[in-house]
C-alpha cells in the first residue's frame, strides 16, 4: 500500500443553452462578441428589479440529475450566496444550498481503454444544482479590467461529487463522460474551449490507512487530523484537469513527505508553466452567509419538469453496440459519443444484419458459423464507419448530420465489399461519390455505372497477368531467385492495370501459379 493516498472530488459547471437567461427574458448567448448585449435591469441587478425562474433550465436539470441517477427533491428552492466581485453584479449569486434539484446519484467509469489503478470506478454524486453564471472580466493590455455582462444569468447547474477518485485519469474520464453526457441530452453543448464547461478539483492528499469515507465524506481515524484541501480552478481541457491534479498531489505528497502542511486554499492552474498557483484562502459555506432568496417561492421540480423522456444514454449505447453488434470497445465508444453517429451506426449494423440472415448461403448453417459471419461483418462495417466514413467527412469538415447518403446505402456497400463485388479501392470511390452527389443514389448503381464492379474471372485476369510478367522481367527475375516481396509490386501493376477492379487474391493466385511454371 503506498504510503499517502490523494483523495478527489470534482465539482463541474455546465451552461445550459436554454433561449433566455436563468432569471430574466435576455437572450442566452455567452460566446455572444459585442459587450453587454444581451443585457437588461435584471441581469444587470438594477435596483427594483424581480427575478422570475426559467422552467426550462429547471427542467433540464431534473433531466441532467435522472440521467445521473439522481433522487429527485420533491420541493426545492433558491438561496442568496453572498460574495462581493466585480462580476457578480448583485453582491450575491442565486444558486441552491442545503434543497438542491437533485441529489445522491452515481457514474460508472469503466477503463477499458485506458491505463488506471482499477478497472472499474463507481463515482457518487452528491448533488446537481441550478444557479446562475457570472458576467465576464476582461483584461486589456492596460492593466484595466473591463467587465462584459453578457454572460452574467446564464443558467448554469454545478455537478458535484463524492471524494471518490484515486487517480487523475479518473477525474479526466468523468469530464469527458459528463460532457459526452450533456451532448447526448441536448441541454449544454458543453465546449470547454469557450467556457460551456468548467471543470473545477478538490484534492487533499492523505496518509494511508488514517481515514475512511462514509456517505461521502471523508473522516479521519483516532486521532489522525485531515489534511486540509486545495480546490483547483482554471482547469480548462481534460489534459489541464489531468495535469493540474498530477501536480497537486506531487506537491502535497511532497510537503508531506517535509513534515510541512497547509492550510485550505484555493490555487489555479497555470498552463504555460505546467503549475498551480495560490490564488485566495478558501471560504467556507459560514462566509457566503446563504439564506433562502425571499422574491423567488419554493418550486415543486418534477411538476415544473413535466412527463419526461430520457433517451438511451452514451454509455448504455456503447455497450449494446459491443455487445449486441459486436463493435470493438473503441469502435462502440466513437460510434456512440455523439448521437446522430448512434443513429446512423444504429441503422447501418440493422440493416447489414438483416441483408445477412435472408443470404441464401447462411440459411440452414449453425449458429456458430452465423456468428463467425456476424462478426466478420461487424469488423468490416466498423472499420468502414469509423475510418472510411469519418475520415472522408474529417477531410471535407462536414457533420454526419449533413451526408446525403443513407445508412442504407452505407450497408448496401459494406455488403458489396463484404460479397466480393466490389473491392476496397473501388469502394472507397464509390463512398466519395456517394458523399458528394447532393442526391440519394444506391452503391450498386454507381458501380455498374463506372464500370468498378471486382473481376474475379481467371480467363480474363489470365491475359492482365501475361501482360505485367512481360513488361516487368527484372521482377520476374528478382522474384525467381527468392526475393517473394517482389510479388506485391506485380500485384499492384495488375491492379493498375485493371483500375482496381481485379480481385488481388485472385490476381496473386494467377501470379504465383504463372512464375512458378516459368
Amino acid at each position: 500500500m503506498p504510503e499517502y493516498i490523494p483523495i478527489i472530488g470534482m465539482e463541474v459547471h455546465v451552461e445550459l443553452k436554454t433561449a433566455s437567461k436563468m432569471f430574466c427574458s435576455c437572450k442566452n448567448d455567452p460566446d455572444e462578441m459585442e459587450p453587454n448585449k444581451n443585457i437588461c435591469e435584471i441581469c444587470t441587478a438594477q435596483p427594483g428589479t424581480l427575478p422570475v425562474p426559467n422552467k426550462q433550465a429547471i427542467a433540464w436539470t431534473v433531466k441532467i440529475g435522472k440521467a445521473l441517477g439522481c433522487s429527485i427533491r420533491e420541493l426545492s428552492k433558491f438561496d442568496r450566496k453572498h460574495y462581493f466581485y466585480p462580476d457578480l453584479p448583485k453582491g450575491y449569486q442565486i444558486s441552491q444550498y442545503d434543497e438542491p434539484i437533485a441529489a445522491h446519484g452515481n457514474i460508472r467509469l469503466d477503463f477499458i481503454l485506458e491505463d488506471n489503478i482499477r478497472d472499474i470506478a463507481n463515482i457518487g454524486i452528491t448533488r446537481a444544482h441550478l444557479e446562475e453564471d457570472t458576467a465576464k472580466l476582461l483584461h486589456d493590455a492596460t492593466g484595466s479590467t473591463l467587465v462584459d455582462f453578457n454572460r452574467a444569468g446564464t443558467p448554469l447547474v454545478e455537478i458535484v461529487t463524492d471524494p471518490d477518485f484515486m487517480s487523475a485519469q479518473e477525474a479526466k474520464l468523468y469530464c469527458q463522460e459528463l460532457r459526452t453526457l450533456f451532448r447526448a441530452l441536448e441541454v449544454s453543448d458543453a465546449d470547454m474551449e469557450k467556457g460551456h464547461m468548467r471543470c473545477e478539483a478538490n484534492i487533499s492528499v492523505q496518509e494511508a490507512g488514517k481515514f475512511e469515507i462514509v456517505d461521502g465524506v471523508v473522516k479521519p481515524l483516532g486521532d489522525y487530523t485531515l489534511n486540509a484541501k486545495v480546490e483547483l480552478k482554471n482547469l480548462n481541457s481534460f489534459k489541464a484537469v489531468e495535469r493540474g491534479i498530477l501536480y497537486e498531489i506531487t506537491r502535497q505528497t511532497a510537503l508531506l513527505e517535509k513534515g510541512e502542511s497547509w492550510i485550505q486554499q484555493t490555487r489555479g492552474w497555470n498552463e504555460d508553466k505546467g503549475e498551480t498557483v495560490l490564488q485566495r484562502v478558501k471560504e467556507n459555506a459560514a462566509d457566503y452567509r446563504y439564506f433562502p432568496d425571499p422574491d423567488i417561492p419554493p418550486f415543486h421540480p418534477l411538476t415544473l419538469a413535466g412527463d419526461m423522456f430520457l433517451p438511451e444514454l452514451p454509455q448504455a449505447t456503447r455497450t449494446r453496440f459491443h455487445e449486441e453488434y459486436g463493435l470493438s470497445y473503441a469502435d462502440a465508444k466513437f460510434l456512440s459519443e455523439d448521437k446522430h453517429w448512434a443513429q446512423f451506426t444504429e441503422h447501418t449494423m440493422s440493416e447489414l444484419f438483416e441483408w445477412l440472415h435472408v443470404l441464401p448461403e447462411v440459411k440452414g448453417e449453425s449458429d456458430d458459423i452465423i456468428e463467425q459471419k456476424r462478426n466478420q461483418i461487424a469488423r468490416l462495417a466498423s472499420g468502414w464507419l469509423t475510418s472510411k466514413l469519418a475520415g472522408v467527412l474529417n477531410e471535407k469538415q462536414m457533420n454526419i448530420t449533413e451526408v446525403t447518403c443513407t445508412p442504407e446505402n452505407v450497408a448496401e456497400l459494406i455488403a458489396l465489399i463484404y460479397t466480393g463485388r466490389v473491392n476496397a479501392t473501388n469502394a472507397q470511390k464509390i463512398l466519395l461519390i456517394m458523399i458528394g452527389l447532393g442526391v440519394d443514389k444506391d452503391p450498386t448503381h454507381i458501380m455498374e455505372e463506372k464500370g468498378w464492379g471486382q473481376v474475379s474471372d481467371e480467363g480474363q485476369l489470365s491475359k492482365v497477368v501475361d501482360r505485367i510478367l512481360v513488361d516487368n522481367p527484372d521482377q520476374v527475375a528478382q522474384f525467381k531467385s527468392g526475393k517473394d516481396t517482389v510479388i506485391k509490386f506485380l500485384i499492384g501493376m495488375c491492379m493498375r492495370a485493371t483500375e482496381g477492379s481485379a480481385d488481388p487474391e485472385v490476381i496473386e493466385k494467377i501470379l504465383r501459379e504463372k512464375l512458378s511454371k516459368q
